[in-house]
């Protein structure tokens, strides 16, 4: 019983670990330091080389945060095939990067919330 006690408190360790590296993104978009293509670009690329949550290790609730938020930056990098000259197209493109920053700080909420609840 103790051995499985330690197991499950080294995975919520891993996980609030390997979390950081999101947070402190968010973080970095929240606070103006980055754009939102350059959050776009960076969470990309974290989500691509993280091999803990490739592997399915996070806790459900976290992965599904991050999951979700991978699907609306593919949805949102999408508006960019269009032709950025088209004053409709131009206008979808704002809506969605506000649409994206909105998304990005309520799954930052989420995770934070996560965290210090100390349920990861």
């Amino acid at each position: 019983m103790t051995s499985t006690y330690f197991m499950i408190n080294e995975i919520k360790l891993l996980d609030k670990i390997h979390l950081q590296k999101y947070l402190h993104l968010f973080s970095m978009l929240n606070s103006g330091k980055i754009e939102i293509a350059e959050f776009e670009q960076l969470f990309l690329e974290i989500k691509s080389q993280d091999e803990y949550g490739q592997l399915g290790k996070f806790d459900e609730r976290i992965g599904k945060v991050l999951d979700t938020l991978y699907l609306d930056i593919r949805y949102y990098s999408l508006a960019y095939l269009y032709d950025p000259d088209d004053f409709v197209n131009v206008n979808l493109i704002n809506f969605n990067e506000c649409e994206l920053i909105r998304r990005a700080k309520e799954a930052f909420k989420k995770l934070q919330k996560l965290q210090s609840v100390n349920k990861i």
